[in-house]
């Protein structure tokens, strides 16, 4: 079973920056919700305990929420190993929480690992459970709030395999719906996202208005939202009404096959678009990453045909998506890492959209 919650600090309870009060002090905000997860926790009887590098007076006050902080430590393995022969703790019966390099050892070893959602992409290939949270953002909180996955991934690490029992199924079942309205949740309150969808389906509505058609392309679970979304606009979506121009270039597989083997995979959607599109078309490329080398492909020349671009993607650091992000005149970019929880929500938004150019194209 799990005994002890192990947290690192900046990055984690704090949000990694630091704020001055212009007067030689440096300051950091903890979030009330995490305070409380805390409290939470140490009343169910767990231990509960900080594990950082630095030793300040900031770090130092927060001994007062745990119990205990072992700060200024520079090998986190070596003090949670030592921690644990003291205590008589396993290390499998620690949960630890991290997000940066100095952290992955310690992640590593513990029983379940954990990080928050603007974890570095190291620690989040190698952690058990990546967080819908940033840092300092109430992430803590929201791992205890779903403190029964965090168990199910524990039980899952001990049994050494993969099967689950009927109630591990039931747990996964249930958690995968929460972290599916969870993320929801976060698209809804987005007011930056909900913006740009609206500015998809008016640019697509202003292409249909003036004889265009519509392209869309992706990889893998990507090209099916692709071909799923263009028999939405080819057939209906609620009325019936007169068929959209709209065509996934992913549905060819005798010129995929001939363009990959014969050129390059990542000219399978860009010479499809240069035989097809034309000057106020419009071309919606899918995917997760934000880097998918044949939609850069396709997008770059999308702009030298005059076509526009709109991009669905995934939470991405700017560096990852910079350049598909140069090339797109619009970015649907849903805010998580989790692969089938960002193609859920792409194809509740492409529907969406579906809906708003029906109506305002047909009533």
């Amino acid at each position: 079973m799990i005994k002890a919650i192990l947290l690192d600090i900046d990055g984690v309870l704090t949000d990694g920056k630091i704020y001055t009060d212009g007067k030689g002090t440096d300051l950091k905000t903890l979030n009330l919700k995490d305070l409380d997860a805390i409290t939470s926790m140490r009343g169910d009887g767990f231990i509960v305990g900080c594990v950082s590098g630095e030793d300040t007076a900031f770090s130092q006050n927060i001994r007062k929420y745990v119990d205990f902080a072992a700060l200024g430590c520079k090998d986190k393995l070596e003090f949670i190993l030592d921690y644990c022969e003291a205590n008589q703790i396993k290390q499998e019966e620690i949960v630890y929480v991290g997000d940066g390099k100095y952290d992955m050892e310690a992640l590593k070893t513990a029983g379940v690992s954990v990080c928050p959602a603007d974890a570095i992409l190291a620690v989040q290939k190698i952690a058990d459970w990546v967080l819908m949270s940033r840092g300092g953002e109430g992430c803590i909180a929201e791992m205890y709030g779903h403190y029964d996955y965090m168990q199910a991934i524990w039980k899952e690490k001990m049994k050494g395999s993969r099967s689950m029992d009927r109630e591990g199924m039931q747990e996964r079942v249930q958690e995968r719906i929460r972290e599916h309205c969870s993320l929801a949740e976060h698209v809804l309150k987005d007011r930056g996202l909900m913006l740009s969808v609206e500015n998809v389906a008016i640019e697509m509505i202003r292409v249909y208005q003036g004889g265009g058609k519509i392209f869309l392309c992706g990889n893998g679970g990507s090209a099916a939202d692709a071909q799923h979304l263009a028999a939405e606009l080819v057939g209906r979506f609620y009325m019936e009404r007169r068929a959209l121009p709209a065509e996934a270039l992913t549905t060819n597989s005798s010129i995929l096959t001939a363009l990959a083997n014969d050129y390059d995979y990542n000219m399978i959607f860009s010479r499809q678009l240069q035989a097809k599109g034309s000057q106020g078309d419009l071309l919606i490329g899918i995917t997760t990453s934000g880097t998918s080398g044949n939609i850069l492909q396709a997008f770059a020349q999308a702009k030298e045909q005059g076509i526009k671009t709109v991009l669905m993607t995934g939470s991405c650091t700017i560096d990852e998506c910079k350049p598909m992000m140069e090339k797109s005149d619009c970015v649907v970019a849903v805010p998580s890492t989790d692969t089938p929880r960002i193609q859920e929500c792409h194809i509740m938004l492409g529907h969406i959209i579906c809906e708003l150019v029906e109506e305002a194209l047909f009533t």
